[in-house]
């Protein structure tokens, strides 16, 4: 989509944070994903930052538990992290400035350890999906 200048991509994302019908918008000219849930964080914040937004994002998990985590979870973020976003709007929390790269891995990685805990205690060891 061409918005005056911008260009906006639709990204499917099923499931990622939640819901079959979950997607994101990408702008490609300034590199800014528009995040809607992921990344939730919960308190003040400024509008802006450049500071770590993983941390946050998995205390407000374990408040909520709203995010489905799948073996399909961690793939689709790294996919999201091979656009090298130099912004993270976050629906809930501030714009982050910084390596969106790394921050989507990262929470991926987390997210993945969870999903792996999770697992063997309901059922014995789940493999993550690369």
């Amino acid at each position: 989509m061409d918005l005056g200048g911008k260009r906006m991509r639709r990204i499917e994302t099923p499931h990622v944070p939640h819901g079959w019908d979950a997607g994101l918008f990408f702008e490609e000219a300034t590199g800014t994903l528009l995040c809607g849930d992921l990344f939730t964080s919960m308190g003040e914040s400024p509008a802006v930052t450049d500071v770590e937004i993983v941390s946050p994002a998995l205390a407000a998990e374990d408040t909520f538990g709203a995010t489905c985590l799948t073996p399909g979870t961690g793939p689709t973020m790294r996919a999201l992290a091979d656009l090298e976003p130099s912004a993270l709007c976050l629906m809930h929390g501030p714009t982050y400035r910084g390596d969106g790269g790394a921050a989507l891995r990262d929470l991926a990685g987390a997210y993945e350890e969870r999903l792996a805990a999770e697992g063997v205690r309901l059922h014995g060891p789940v493999t993550p999906s690369v």
